[in-house]
């Protein structure tokens, strides 16, 4: 039994020899290894070469995976799951790190596509020209004539179809200052309104809101405009016109935007890129498509007409209306017994009403 027991363990050695001289044949595929030569069963790891600096990492160290695969999300389509195994992705990603192997994949599959496209359509760079649009005035049929005492003169043809920059041109004067030679642009129109830039309200003292062309509601006055055949004293119409994306009928029907869609547009480069949040669509016939900033906010993206930005953001304008509760809303609310919805508009009779009835108001 011992001469047995012995034997038993001679095998033992002799076969764990055998596979460990297999093992090393292996290391080196179709290449019989030298035989002083000390190999390991596994190659050291090889550092790859750095490669150009980008801003984006690779895909590689983790940072540049996204988590379509493990995440949820609102557009999950039947059997959507991991494009890989999680062991599987670690180990390509080891092999990648070591230089042994291509870099992962790490495209979602079995998902729905996402989108910021309009409409569901397919998502596309969207560049439009830049307009610096500076101070201008805009007058009715009545005031052109009493301030030069004739109809306005086309001095040249502007990028907007059918209007023009006038040969006529205005003094505008505030309270703390004025400004000479502000041009006019024609036709005429329902009624007098000066766009300042927030630089030009300061100089002459006044506190225009914000306001879209023809949207002169909220506007002020305190500006007299002085022409060459009289002066007009505004109660209101001034001005600071938001900034806005004149489409032709065309573009919007291409790229599915709406006239009172809100975007955001990114221009310029370098330090002084960038983004111009609300843009304001004014899509239809009477336009042509371009970008419409006021000076103050070209100059700081070092910006120019003839410039180019691209769209980043879209909301569509129909989203972005509040819905109007009326008195009658109110007291169906109230028969309900439930509160007004955040982010209505009240009319003052509904919001008298409201506070009678002890509801919340937003």
């Amino acid at each position: 039994m011992a001469d047995l027991r012995a034997l038993a363990e001679e095998e033992l050695e002799r076969l764990a020899s055998l596979i460990a001289e297999s093992l090393l044949r292996v290391t080196r595929p179709g290449r019989e290894p030298a035989a002083n030569a000390r190999q390991a069963w596994l190659p050291s790891p090889v550092r790859p070469e750095p490669g150009p600096r980008s801003d984006t990492p690779p895909v590689w160290t983790g940072a540049a995976q996204t988590l379509d695969g493990i995440a949820p999300g609102r557009n999950r389509t039947p059997g959507a799951g991991r494009a890989v195994s999680v062991a599987e992705l670690a180990n390509v990603t080891r092999a990648a790190a070591a230089g042994r192997g291509p870099a992962p994949s790490t495209a979602p599959k079995g998902r729905a596509d996402r989108t910021a496209a309009p409409r569901g359509q397919k998502a596309a760079t969207i560049e439009v020209g830049i307009g610096v649009s500076n101070r201008h005035i805009h007058l009715s049929e009545a005031d052109a004539r009493a301030l030069f005492g004739a109809p306005l003169a086309v001095e040249r043809a502007i990028s907007q179809p059918g209007q023009f920059a006038a040969v006529q041109t205005l003094a505008v004067v505030g309270p703390k200052g004025r400004i000479e030679n502000v041009r006019v642009v024609g036709p005429a129109r329902g009624a007098t309104q000066v766009e300042l830039a927030r630089s030009d309200a300061r100089r002459l003292g006044v506190d225009p809101p914000v306001a879209a062309s023809g949207s002169l509601a909220g506007s002020v006055g305190g500006v007299t405009l002085e022409g060459s055949a009289g002066r007009i004293r505004l109660e209101k119409g001034v001005i600071v016109a938001g900034r806005h994306l004149h489409l032709s009928e065309a573009d919007a029907r291409t790229w599915g935007l709406d006239d009172g869609d809100l975007l955001d547009v990114r221009a310029g480069s370098g330090a002084r890129a960038t983004t111009f949040h609300g843009v304001l669509v004014r899509a239809g016939p009477r336009y042509a498509t371009e970008l419409h900033l006021d000076v103050d906010e070209a100059n700081a993206a070092a910006l120019a007409t003839g410039d180019r930005a691209r769209i980043v953001a879209w909301q569509s304008g129909r989203a972005a209306r509040r819905r109007l509760i009326t008195e009658r809303d109110v007291i169906e609310i109230a028969r309900r017994g439930e509160q007004i919805p955040s982010g209505t508009l009240l009319t003052p009779s509904a919001r008298d009403r409201a506070r009678a009835l002890g509801l919340r108001i937003s």
